[in-house]
């Protein structure tokens, strides 16, 4: 009897222990449980705040590249409204140094967004002298948000680099001013995502022309008056790929040069040869070359560029009056033209402080007098051999800066009276270099910490 309750006593005690490893065993594993859950947490947390901020510097890109907008970030066209750039940058004409804008406190301007988990939609705050103002969305959705703050880049301290802009933006799981602030810190339970890339602002057009006229055929229109006095310039007036007829051109060029030097005839260079299509290279026109050899893309590629605003011309020309609303809309900006342009009401087209960058796929020709077109301009008429006529206008017109024609430069019906002015402009060419194009971010400037 003692025998069979001592066994029953060991037996109790072997149970005992065995149930205290197995639930030393549960213990460990359920703690591994929670241990990979919160791991899980906190990688989910991470990478929607990774994935906000990287939303964040898509959205500038584009807000950068885009048109005037209200208060919530929204595209307007209200002349009251500045652009995304023009409300957080300033960008020097004379030398292409870009700075952020600040609150008159001293404050950054930080314009910032919120998703809406509960809702699914975006709201955004892009304040022009004050803090964003945004409430948080209820509910208990996820609802991430971006923050943004635009710095000078100095490649040595004290050493501004122009053409060039940091930007850092900040995701954060939840609407959190602490947790948004750059130099802020993570909140508990909360993700967070801190992000930096160098901008870059580029009209790709930095082979800008020498000449007040460049024609990629011959000019033999009578009645163009060309000016090229600049004193940094070239004084040349016209450089053609063909024969330039100067009996029926006024020419003026800068002190010291000699008329008859200030014109280059003949140069093949204006004219490249197409290139075949090679493999799955394909071919590219003589047309293409010589756009590219201004603005260093293929007209189809640079039409793609985000900067680059479209105007519909519709099935005729675009008039004057469509131009000058484009050119509000969307100050800085480029303009294709799918049309030809008639200049057919007064007031001046762009300025020398704010001149505009335009392809213009047709002819130019003026009907209203006294009007000035300030800016880059490259014809592309449907007919090289016919190329640019300006005996298709009726008044006089102007243009300062310089023009680029993909053709000939022609005059229907003869006639030897003035019609056309061409002045080139150094000054209105080096504010198109410097303040107008598209932002790109720089390839290799990304970084995942943003500095004080």
């Amino acid at each position: 009897m003692r025998n069979a309750k001592q066994r029953g006593a060991a037996t109790l005690v072997v149970v005992m222990v065995l149930f205290f490893i197995i639930s030393m065993v549960a213990a460990y594993t359920s703690r591994s449980m929670i241990f990979e859950q919160r791991t899980g947490a906190n990688l989910y947390r991470a990478s929607q705040s990774f994935e906000a901020a990287e939303a964040g510097m898509n959205w500038a890109l584009m807000m950068l590249n885009g048109g005037r907008i209200n208060a919530q970030c929204g595209a307007t066209t209200s002349s009251s409204n500045d652009t995304f750039r023009q409300r957080y940058l300033n960008i020097d004409a004379a030398t292409g140094l870009i700075t952020a804008r600040s609150q008159t406190s001293g404050d950054p301007l930080t314009p910032t967004c919120v998703f809406d988990g509960q809702a699914g939609t975006w709201s955004c705050s892009c304040p022009v002298d004050s803090a964003p103002v945004l409430s948080a969305p209820t509910g208990n959705a996820v609802s991430p948000a971006f923050r943004m703050r635009f710095r000078v880049l100095n490649v040595a301290p004290g050493s501004p680099q122009p053409g060039l802009v940091r930007i850092d933006i900040v995701g954060c799981t939840r609407l959190d001013n602490g947790c948004l602030d750059v130099a802020g810190a993570s909140l508990a339970n909360e993700g967070r995502t801190v992000t930096g890339s160098v901008l870059m602002l580029s009209g790709r057009a930095t082979s800008f022309p020498l000449s007040a006229l460049t024609a990629r055929g011959a000019v033999t229109a009578s009645g163009m008056n060309l000016v090229n006095t600049a004193s940094t310039g070239s004084g040349v007036t016209v450089h053609a790929s063909g024969a330039i007829n100067t009996s029926g051109l006024a020419l003026t060029t800068s002190a010291g040069n000699a008329l008859s030097g200030s014109t280059l005839p003949s140069d093949a260079a204006l004219d490249p040869p197409a290139i075949a299509a090679s493999g799955t290279a394909p071919g590219i026109t003589a047309a293409e070359r010589f756009f590219a050899a201004t603005f260093m893309l293929p007209p189809q590629r640079w039409i793609q560029m985000p900067g680059v605003v479209t105007v519909d011309c519709g099935s005729s020309d675009c008039d004057a009056a469509t131009v000058r609303t484009a050119i509000t809309n969307n100050p800085g900006r480029p303009l294709w033209l799918t049309g030809g342009l008639t200049v057919n009401s007064t007031n001046d087209i762009g300025s020398a402080t704010a001149p505009v960058m335009m392809v213009i796929n047709g002819n130019l020709e003026f009907s209203a007098a006294g009007v000035t077109v300030h800016g880059l301009l490259m014809l592309r008429p449907a007919d090289p051999a016919v190329g640019w006529d300006i005996g298709a206008s009726t008044a006089l017109g102007t243009i300062r800066g310089a023009v680029v024609v993909d053709g000939a430069v022609t005059r229907s019906g003869g006639g030897t009276s003035s019609i056309m002015a061409v002045n080139y402009d150094s000054g209105v060419l080096a504010n198109l270099r410097t303040s107008s194009g598209t932002f790109f971010r720089v390839a290799g400037s990304w970084r995942d910490w943003a500095l004080p």
